[in-house]
């Protein structure tokens, strides 16, 4: 009996050394506790959602390419009778290892009962993938769309591109090569866009330099916590000074050319230093509508744009929508 007492103390303390050293020898323990912490999102629906969602149509899961299971859409609709809807393409957030397209629905279909057409996407997601692959699958999505867009009938020549968190490092990356050749070669992807049919990018909440994030972490945990997502995501343990994270990085690789751009972030446990660094780089650019807090107005998280029961939220929402409703107006020909 004390013998498989023993053995099975042996056992265990083999086991434990195991799950402790993983966390230290791979980026996987982290992003499983990350994946299952970000399941479901934070949306809190506004008080006039049921109104919203019947001014919409939507067709969930659609395929827009095999060679990944994530590589889905949503298609959200405005059913009003407004003669241009300009379509915006949503790329949802979650450190680069966790989210999905589900936790942006409501606000999706919020944006879209005022007068647009979204694709909400997903993406494969790290470790199990390694950048480049979510911005060329992003790439996909738009290639997808536009071969299709008669199909679903979608104005290509009048589009956004949104993101939040992670979505939105993504979004700016993503419109940068589209506006700049040879602005990311280690993206391996073209210029897919006419950059005269962007409008506008829509940035929420966004990191633009994952490296100052890791290093600038308010704690040892933390730090610990961005150095393996920036592994997950780069695919290397000593990522931070690789060429590919210097090309990501929207403060360290400036684009020369950017189109009108609404940017927010909260102003607690978030990235609005870099917002706000980005947000001034930009205005040396192209037009800027910038979104921020000060505490004195209550503490903001990561995020809060998509808690529509609340104040900031609600007003955030409207300078979003005074945003589209400007550029929209201005650049659209009959």
């Amino acid at each position: 009996m004390k013998r498989t007492f023993k053995i099975i103390g042996i056992c265990l303390l083999i086991l434990i050394i195991i799950s402790v050293g993983s966390i230290f020898l791979s980026p996987r323990p982290v992003t499983w506790f990350l994946k299952k912490s970000f399941a479901g999102g934070i949306e809190v629906e506004a008080a006039d959602y049921g109104i919203a969602k019947q001014k919409t149509s939507m067709d969930t899961d659609i395929e827009y390419s095999t060679k990944y299971k994530s590589s889905t859409f949503d298609l959200i609709k405005y059913k009003g009778d407004l003669k241009y809807v300009p379509t915006i393409f949503w790329i949802h957030g979650g450190a680069f290892v966790a989210g999905d397209k589900n936790d942006v629905r409501k606000y999706a279909t919020y944006i879209a009962s005022h007068g647009y057409n979204v694709v909400n996407i997903n993406y494969p997601l790290a470790p199990s993938v390694a950048y480049p692959i979510p911005l060329q699958q992003i790439d996909q999505a738009y290639r997808f769309i536009k071969k299709n867009a008669g199909k679903y009938g979608l104005d290509l020549n009048n589009i956004y591109i949104a993101g939040d968190s992670a979505g939105a490092q993504l979004t700016a990356q993503f419109v940068s090569i589209q506006m700049n050749k040879n602005y990311s070669n280690t993206a391996k992807i073209g210029q897919s866009i006419d950059p005269n049919t962007i409008r506008g990018a829509i940035l929420l909440c966004g990191p633009y330099d994952l490296k100052e994030v890791q290093t600038h972490a308010s704690s040892t945990l933390m730090k610990f916590v961005f150095k393996r997502v920036g592994w997950a995501y780069f695919g290397k343990y000593n990522w931070e000074d690789e060429k590919m994270t210097k090309e990501s990085s929207l403060l360290r690789n400036v684009p020369e050319r950017f189109v009108s751009t609404f940017i927010t972030d909260g102003n607690t446990g978030s990235f609005e230093s870099q917002g706000k660094k980005f947000a001034t780089l930009l205005e040396k650019r192209t037009g800027v509508k910038q979104v921020f807090y000060s505490k004195s107005e209550g503490k903001l998280g990561h995020e809060y744009q998509f808690q529509m029961n609340t104040k900031a939220a609600q007003n955030t929402f409207n300078e979003l929508l005074n945003f589209l409703n400007g550029t929209k107006v201005s650049q659209i020909q009959p």
